[in-house]
C-alpha cells in the first residue's frame, strides 16, 4: 500500500469516527477514489443540517459573545461548536474563541471542517493557533493537524513549526491535505533543522514512510536537495531509510526521490552492503517491473560496483516474459540498452541466452532499437548462442533489425 493510500485511509477514518480496520475494503480501492469519497462524506455531513445550524447562529445574535462562549462549552459540546462554527459571523466567532479554554478549542477542532471555517480560523489570533496546535500536537492528533495546514497563513504556520519537535513534524506534515503548500514551507527551514528531521526519521522511531510522504510531494529540486542533504551525512543514516524502504515495501515512493538525487548521492546509496542483498535485489526489481520503475533502477545500477551488478544480474535472471518487456520497454524508450545488455551480459549460463531469446520475441520497434546498441558494445556474442531457442517470429524480427544496420551477416543464416 502506497504511503498516500494509507494516509486517505487514515482520513476517512477519522471523519467516518471508525477504527481503519473497517475500511479493509478500500485496500485495493486507489487514493483519488477514497479521498473523492472522504470529500463527499464531508460535504454531505456538513450540508445535510446546515440549515438547522444556519437558525442556531441567526438565533445566537440575540446574546452576548461572553454568554455564548459560556453556553459553547458547557451545553452545547465541541462537536455542536464545530458545525456552528462554519456559520458563525468572524468577528463573533473570534470573540467567542478568545474566550474558549485552549482544550475544548483543540476538542473543536477534531470535528471542524477547515474549508467551512476558512476565515474564521484565519482570524483567529497567532498566540491562540499555536496553543492550540501545541494542545493537539500532545494528543498526538498528526490527522487532524494536517488539515488546517491549507487554510493558516504561512506565518502562523511557521509560529507553529517552531514550537513542535520533529517527530510532529513529520507527522503532520503526512496529513497535509494540499502537498504543494509543503515547498514554500520546507523552503523557509534552516538547514540545521532539515538534518534534525532526517535525523529523526532515521532514529529508533523509523519515521521514514512520513519522511519520503513528505519528500514524494515536493518539488523535484527541494526534493533532491532533502535527498542529498540525507545522503550526506553518517552511512547509518542511508541504511536506516533502506531497512524501512524494504521493511514497509516504499519502494515505488523511494525510488523516484533517489532519481533526484546527485550522481554521488546515489553512488553512496547504490553501494550499501545491505542493498545489495539478493532478497532486496528481487524487491526493487520487483517494484521496477510492476510499477514502470526501470528508469529509476537502472542508472543506481549503474553506479554500483562490480559485485553489486552481478548481484543485480543474478537477481535478475528469471525474469518472466511480461517482467522482461517491461525492462526491454524502458530500455527502448529512455536509451537504456547500454545498462541492461551489460547486466545481461554478467548473468549466469545458460539463463542469459534463455532472456536474450525472450527479448528477441519483443514487439519490432523495440528490438530496432536493440541490435544498434548490440552492434555499438560489440555484444553479438549474447545473440548466437540464444539463436537456436528463439522462435521464427523472433529470428525474423532480429533480421529486419540487422537489415536496418546493414548486420545482417552478424546473424546466422
Amino acid at each position: 500500500m502506497s504511503l498516500e493510500h494509507q494516509a486517505e485511509i487514515l482520513k476517512l477514518a477519522r471523519v467516518l469516527d471508525v477504527d481503519t480496520l473497517a475500511l479493509a475494503m478500500l485496500q485495493e480501492v486507489d487514493a483519488a477514489s477514497i479521498r473523492q469519497l472522504r470529500l463527499q462524506a464531508v460535504k454531505r455531513i456538513h450540508i445535510g443540517d446546515a440549515p438547522i445550524f444556519k437558525r442556531i447562529v441567526s438565533a445566537s445574535r440575540l446574546l452576548p459573545v461572553p454568554v455564548l462562549a459560556l453556553i459553547a462549552e458547557k451545553v452545547m459540546g465541541s462537536l455542536i461548536t464545530a458545525r456552528i462554527a462554519g456559520q458563525m459571523d468572524v468577528e463573533r466567532g473570534v470573540g467567542i474563541a478568545s474566550r474558549l479554554q485552549i482544550g475544548y478549542l483543540a476538542d473543536v477542532c477534531l470535528h471542524l471542517d477547515p474549508a467551512q471555517a476558512r476565515e474564521l480560523i484565519r482570524a483567529i489570533p497567532q498566540r491562540q493557533i499555536v496553543a492550540v496546535a501545541q494542545e493537539l500536537a500532545a494528543r498526538d492528533e498528526c490527522v487532524a493537524m494536517g488539515r488546517f495546514v491549507d487554510i493558516l497563513s504561512e506565518a502562523s504556520i511557521m509560529a507553529v513549526v517552531d514550537v513542535l519537535d520533529d517527530a510532529q513534524l513529520l507527522r503532520t506534515a503526512f496529513f497535509v491535505e494540499n502537498k504543494q503548500r509543503l515547498d514554500s514551507i520546507i523552503e523557509h527551514f534552516a538547514p540545521e533543522r532539515l538534518i534534525a528531521i532526517i535525523r529523526c526519521a532515521a532514529s529508533d522511531a523509523d519515521l521514514w514512510p512520513e519522511a519520503l510522504g513528505l519528500m514524494r510531494h515536493l518539488n523535484p529540486t527541494l526534493r533532491g536537495r532533502l535527498a542529498n542533504l540525507a545522503a550526506s551525512l553518517d552511512t547509518d543514516v542511508l541504511s536506516s531509510m533502506l531497512r524501512s524502504v524494504s521493511a514497509h515495501g516504499l519502494w515505488s515512493d523511494a525510488l523516484p526521490i533517489i532519481a533526484d538525487m546527485s550522481e554521488e548521492s546515489q553512488s553512496r546509496f547504490a553501494n550499501l552492503p545491505d542493498i545489495q542483498q539478493t532478497d532486496v535485489l528481487l524487491d526493487i526489481i520487483s517494484f521496477a517491473c510492476a510499477e514502470g520503475l526501470w528508469p529509476d533502477v537502472l542508472p543506481l545500477v549503474r553506479l554500483m560496483d562490480d559485485a553489486g551488478k552481478t548481484a543485480c544480474a543474478q537477481a535478475a535472471e528469471y525474469l518472466d516474459g511480461e517482467q522482461l518487456l517491461s525492462l526491454v520497454r524502458a530500455a527502448s524508450d529512455h536509451s537504456m540498452w547500454g545498462d541492461v545488455l551489460d547486466l545481461v551480459q554478467r548473468m549466469n549460463e545458460p539463463q542469459k541466452y534463455e532472456i536474450v531469446a525472450l527479448m528477441g520475441m519483443a514487439p519490432q520497434a523495440i528490438v530496432d532499437t536493440m541490435l544498434p546498441a548490440i552492434d555499438v558494445s560489440n555484444y553479438w556474442d549474447l545473440l548466437l548462442p540464444a539463436w537456436p531457442k528463439m522462435t521464427t517470429v523472433g529470428r525474423d524480427r532480429l533480421r529486419q533489425a540487422a537489415g536496418k544496420i546493414n548486420q545482417e551477416g552478424k546473424l546466422p543464416a
